[in-house]
């Protein structure tokens, strides 16, 4: 999904949730079929740290000065 000019910023928020999950997703699945133990925790951080975002992201959401902009 894009956003433009009409997204919403609650819009822009919901969006970045779902791609920091598909991105941890896919980090996850890279991680469990890496052949070498290197490779699988450099996997295994990058999902960390999207999941770490997604957090963020969630937080924002509760908070309402992003309703101002």
């Amino acid at each position: 999904t894009m956003i433009d000019e009409s997204t919403t910023p609650e819009e822009a928020i919901r969006i970045a949730i779902q791609r920091e999950k598909a991105a941890h997703e896919f980090y996850s699945k890279a991680a469990q079929i890496a052949k070498y133990p290197g490779t699988r925790q450099m996997f295994e951080s990058l999902a960390e740290e999207e999941r770490r975002h997604r957090r963020i992201l969630e937080e924002e959401l509760n908070k309402d000065y992003y309703k101002e902009m």
